[in-house]
């Protein structure tokens, strides 16, 4: 069940399906309905958009059935989970069962229709969908050249698995990152959640190319850890992703991953975190800086403000607030 990934329910409404396109065509869902008789029906819906993602939630009182027109979103990759209700997708001319026990993983243009029905009047759903520019780098950084298309990725997960769960947090984090507003706000954090979902499904969800992730050497050569904390370090005012620094230094997510592990203890991501963090100290022991912690935290990619002041206390012994107050000279 996904009812605590979101704050609040839907904010529109209506009791046509029409006015229901018409809200989502604007952000890519490109669907044509064929309505099934029911006078009493209603509709919940809103759309959330970020840097590179977007998520829609929706309530239906009755099925329907829709077809779906994905020519223009090559690349794109859905990831869907049902609160309420259940559905039957037609995906590459196979058709697949949803429940709520499981989270769809579909790349758009292979999604040819959906028969979705409300089960004690009720369907909802919350889909987030990953754009092409974000998938592609990921795609390229693990595998080369190779379309999202061409993966056959397999469309379900359980969502009992240590996967399905991971992929559930992450998708969990995005959504309500979207509708706060935090992660419009901090597209550091936005583009390392993405990452982190895309990178997920490509390792542990069943698809052709992955016995490929298996034949790589073991790990990256030393000089090419160098170049990558070098490149972090030049760049920590971008949204960098893990795909962006290996492909700079030019090797795979993974070896870079296991180089990092190898040479330093950590993962990337964590060091990336860690020099993040620095900056963030510098910044806040600046008598000048006038910003509050939390919009210094956000700048930098920290969303979650405890786990922030945890990691930061963890690394320098203090609180952030305490070195601010440092700064200004103000005593305890």
């Amino acid at each position: 069940m996904i009812e605590d990934t979101l704050a609040a329910p839907p904010t529109r409404s209506g009791s046509s399906f029409q006015e229901l396109l018409e809200i989502l065509q604007p952000h890519g869902i490109n669907a044509r309905s064929s309505p099934r008789p029911n006078k009493s029906f209603r509709w919940h819906a809103d759309v959330a958009v970020g840097a590179g993602i977007d998520v829609v939630r929706a309530e239906l009182s009755a099925g329907w059935d829709w077809r779906y027109s994905y020519e223009n979103s090559s690349g794109e990759l859905a990831i869907s989970l049902l609160n309420a209700g259940k559905a039957e997708m037609l995906i590459a001319g196979r058709n697949v069962q949803r429940t709520p026990s499981e989270m769809a993983i579909v790349s758009l243009p292979t999604l040819q229709e959906q028969r979705v029905e409300a089960v004690d009047g009720r369907y909802s759903s919350v889909t987030l969908t990953l754009h092409t520019s974000m998938v592609t780098k990921v795609l390229s950084a693990t595998f080369g050249s190779t379309a999202l298309e061409d993966l056959n990725l397999t469309p379900t997960v359980d969502l009992s698995t240590g996967a399905g769960q991971t992929l559930f947090q992450l998708v969990r984090a995005s959504t309500t990152g979207l509708y706060d507003g935090i992660l419009a706000r901090s597209p550091k954090a936005s583009a390392l959640l993405s990452e982190a979902a895309i990178q997920l499904i490509l390792e542990n969800v069943p698809h052709r190319l992955i016995d490929r992730l298996n034949r790589y050497p073991l790990d990256a050569p030393p000089r090419y850890i160098r170049r990558a904390i070098e490149y972090m370090r030049a760049n920590l005012h971008l949204p960098l992703t893990i795909a962006d620094i290996a492909g700079t230094v030019g090797v795979s997510s993974r070896l870079l991953q296991s180089g990092f592990r190898r040479i330093h203890g950590t993962t990337p991501v964590a060091y990336l975190r860690r020099i993040r963090l620095e900056a963030i100290h510098d910044e806040l022991s600046r008598p000048e800086n006038l910003l509050p912690v939390s919009e210094v935290a956000l700048k930098w990619g920290f969303t979650h403000m405890g786990r922030f002041a945890a990691l930061y206390r963890s690394a320098f012994g203090l609180y952030p607030s305490d070195t601010v107050r440092r700064a200004r000279g103000v005593c305890d």
